[in-house]
Parts: C-alpha cells; structure tokens; sequence
C-alpha cells in the first residue's frame, strides 16, 4: 500500500492548474549555470489542462537557488510553501513559471513548472471515464504518457465507507474483465489491484474524516 501511496502523490506533487503551449517554453526560463536540469513530465495533463515540469539539481544552497530567482525576477515574485517544497514564482506575460526547491547544505533540488494562465475557465468535468460511485466527487485528475505508457491517477471523495467501496468496485472492475489480483486491508482502509492483461489498476481506499477518499492509479501500454 504504502509503494502505490508514494508513488500517486509523487505525481500530484507536480500537478498544476494551468496551459501550457508553444508560447510558454524552458527557453524563457531562467537557471543558474550549473544547474543540471532534466526533463520529468513533458506530455501530461492536470484537471484537464496540459503542463510542463523540469527536474534540478544544484551544487549550492537551497537559498542561493531562491536569492538567484529573487534577483532575476526583482519586485514580481510571489513565494509560498507547497507540500514539503518552498517555492518562488513569476507571471510574465500569460505564462507563469515556479521554481519548487529544497535540499540540504550546499545540495540543492527541486522542480521547474511552466505554465499558461487559462484565459477562461473551460477545462470541462474532470475524471471522465473513471469508476467511480454515484454520489461521489473528482478532486483531482493527472493524465500522462511516456511513449507507448499512459498512467492516469484520480482522486475521488465519497461519503460511503470502505467496505461499501470495496464492494463497489470489486463488482465494477469485473464487469469490465479487470481481474482482481491482490487484496488487503491496511490500518482502517484498503487495497486492491486488477489487471487485465498488461494493464494495471490499484485503487487505494482510506478514510479521511467525515468522506472516504479513493485514489486510483492506472497504467495502460498501449
């Protein structure tokens, strides 16, 4: 369970909500010299919008990456915290760029996300084509693809239990011909995992105070 956990939120760790296109690209964003940079998530989409994320490392301090971006982008900088990352952004023009940082002496790393601020709000109804219970509500949807791998990890609240879910989609998946493979409970909630051939689908169900949150992360090869 805690393998699956990890590795959705590793991923919603990067989502934003905004468009990237051609007028939004890694050549307008600024990096120290000796930033080692690498592609991480190039072809994805977040709630229905497209992103572009960069990863970074940095032999320096995690405040010289800030003070770097504080001088290149002077008085139009915003910074926050966001899940274990301090982060600085900038708006320029229509596209918005945020550095997510941390590390520890002089070893620095973290993420550079480009966006384009959305002009309306016309994304449409987000987790289209997921299981999910009546009733239920999508909160979060992150669509990727690397090369002939396409993932997908949703979010879902729901105000029916654990058990209930469990039951939901052991009959769901099986009507569509996922085979359940695994099975188990974790603390008070629970795991399951289909398959159907190549592809995989885990579905984490645990409580989270008044709701029940379901996170599933599939993976098609295509």
């Amino acid at each position: 369970m805690i393998k699956y956990v990890r590795c959705a939120c590793a991923i919603l760790m990067l989502a934003y909500t905004a468009a990237v296109n051609a007028d939004c690209d890694f050549s307008d964003f600024p990096t120290m010299t000796e930033m080692q940079v690498s592609s991480l998530m190039d072809n994805a989409q977040y709630n229905n919008r497209p992103m572009a994320v960069r990863s970074f490392t940095v032999n320096t301090s995690a405040d010289a990456v800030a003070g770097f971006y504080r001088r290149n982008w002077k008085d139009r900088y915003s910074e926050s915290a966001f899940g274990p990352w301090q982060q600085i952004g900038t708006l320029e023009d229509e596209c918005f760029f945020t550095v997510q940082y941390g590390g520890a002496g002089d070893n620095a790393f973290g993420r550079l996300l480009i966006a384009k601020v959305p002009k309306s709000d016309s994304a449409g109804a987000l987790g289209v084509g997921v299981v999910k219970p009546g009733g239920a509500m999508v909160v979060s949807d992150l669509l990727t693809s690397d090369g002939p791998k396409a993932g997908r990890v949703t979010i879902i609240t729901s105000d029916q239990s654990v058990s209930e879910l469990v039951n939901f989609y052991r009959t769901e998946m099986a009507g569509d011909n996922w085979s359940l493979e695994q099975s188990f409970n974790q603390a008070a909630g629970a795991v399951l995992v289909f398959r159907k051939g190549i592809n995989e689908n885990n579905i984490v169900i645990m409580p989270a105070g008044d709701a029940t949150q379901i996170l599933i992360n599939e993976v098609e090869i295509n």
